[in-house]
This record gives structure tokens, C-alpha cells and sequence, in this order.
């Protein structure tokens, strides 16, 4: 057990020393993406709820 428990462990930091992380550049660009993507997802669904809102309102 403990020989597979190491084994796995020197794989696995093996594994890592192979990927090829992300710049920090690269982070910041990706996360502004995401936000910018936030926002106006949400700003959509708050059109969209507020439309459907306003039918249902005048329909009862």
C-alpha cells in the first residue's frame, strides 16, 4: 500500500513538472475575459427578466 501510495505521488509530481503553467499575463488577461463575460451575461439577464417581468405583470 505504502509503495503504491509512493509511487503515485513521484508520478504525479513527474506529471507536473511537465505542464506548462500560465504567465501571469496570461492569468490576468483570462481572468478580465471571464469578468467582462460576467457582466455582461448578467446585465442580459437582468434585461430579460425585467422584459418578462413586465409581461407577466400586464397580462395578470
Amino acid at each position: 500500500m505504502v509503495k503504491r501510495l509512493t509511487q503515485y505521488l513521484r508520478n504525479s509530481r513527474a506529471e507536473l513538472s511537465r505542464v506548462t503553467w500560465p504567465t501571469r499575463d496570461e492569468v490576468v488577461q483570462a481572468t478580465q475575459a471571464t469578468l467582462v463575460f460576467v457582466v455582461i451575461t448578467a446585465l442580459f439577464l437582468l434585461v430579460v427578466d425585467g422584459v418578462f417581468g413586465n409581461l407577466i405583470g400586464l397580462l395578470t
